[in-house]
C-alpha cells in the first residue's frame, strides 16, 4: 500500500512535470512551422546570405524576421524566379517565408512585385 506522503509527493512531480511541460510546448510547437508574411526589407548581408525583413503585426508594432536563406530558398521579383539576394535593396516591399528552428529564423522564400 501506498503511504499518504509517499503518493503526495508523486501527486507533486506529477503535477510540476505537467506545469513545465505545458510552459515549453507553445515553444517546441512554433519549431518547424512555416509562416509567410508581407513586410519591408531592412537590412541585407550578402557575404552571410542573410535578409532581416520588418513584418508589420500590429498597429505601430513589428515582427523582425531575421535569418540566413534556406538552401532550397526560393527567390522571385516580379515574373522573374531565380534571382538572388543581390538582386533585392534594403526599404523594398516582399513577401517572406520562414521556418522557425532551433538557430533561429530560416528564410525559405523571398519575393517582391
Amino acid at each position: 500500500m501506498i503511504s499518504p506522503r509517499s503518493f503526495k509527493k508523486a501527486l507533486s512531480l506529477i503535477l510540476l512535470f505537467a506545469f513545465v511541460g505545458a510552459l515549453a510546448t507553445p515553444a517546441m510547437g512554433a519549431m518547424g512551422k512555416t509562416y509567410k508574411m508581407a513586410g519591408k526589407i531592412v537590412a541585407i548581408d550578402l557575404d552571410a546570405n542573410t535578409v532581416v525583413v520588418d513584418v508589420p503585426i500590429e498597429k505601430n508594432k513589428v515582427y523582425r524576421v531575421a535569418g540566413p536563406l534556406a538552401d532550397d530558398a526560393v527567390l522571385k521579383k516580379g515574373m522573374q524566379k531565380g534571382v538572388s539576394l543581390k538582386d533585392f535593396q534594403v526599404g523594398e516591399k516582399v513577401t517572406v517565408e520562414w521556418k522557425v528552428t532551433e538557430k533561429g529564423h530560416l528564410v525559405k522564400m523571398l519575393s517582391a512585385k
